[in-house]
């Protein structure tokens, strides 16, 4: 459980020391353009819980998804832990009382099946914190895109060339 511990808090460290890098500004400076959502705060709401990034970055159908993952992991390590602790006491109590080799081998089977699947769950709980930061880093860029139907190339003609150019009109 500790490495566990310590695997999860250098895990969000690092993803936290990334995120905090300072962007390049003197592009931004250049070209004119500000952007309305910041990725570093989208991916510090997605570490501090799954889905906060999405409804900083408005994508609010996905937060039930990372939200619900979050929470079916943390469900995971708490009721699997619980069995785990139950099945090491009886294992040692079984130990302590003298009972056969079999039970006490089964008893200390279950116990590690337990342990196996709260680990399990705190790795998914990991998978789901960083998949939800990228989402999160992801649409606070694409934020600014315009998606909208008006957009079009078209033809139209260039006097100064003589001839025809491509238009980008919105």
């Amino acid at each position: 459980m500790r490495r566990l511990t310590l695997f999860i808090m250098i895990a969000f460290g690092t993803a936290a020391a990334a995120a905090v890098a300072a962007p390049d500004s003197s592009e931004a400076v250049r070209s004119g353009f500000i952007m309305q959502k910041s990725p570093t705060d989208a991916v510090l709401y997605s570490l501090a819980f799954p889905g906060l990034g999405q409804v900083y970055t408005q994508t609010y159908w996905k937060v039930p998804l990372f939200a619900g993952a979050a929470g079916a992991c943390f469900y995971g390590i708490i009721a699997n832990n619980s069995s785990f602790i139950k099945y090491s006491n009886a294992a040692d109590a079984a130990m302590a009382a003298g009972k056969s080799a079999a039970e006490i081998a089964m008893m200390r089977q279950q116990r590690e099946y337990y342990r196996d699947l709260r680990d399990l769950s705190g790795l998914f709980l990991i998978i789901t914190y960083v998949a939800a930061a990228i989402d999160s880093y992801t649409a606070a860029h694409l934020y600014d895109f315009n998606v909208d139907d008006k957009i079009a190339l078209r033809l139209v003609p260039d006097p100064a060339r003589n001839g025809l150019a491509l238009a980008l009109h919105w």
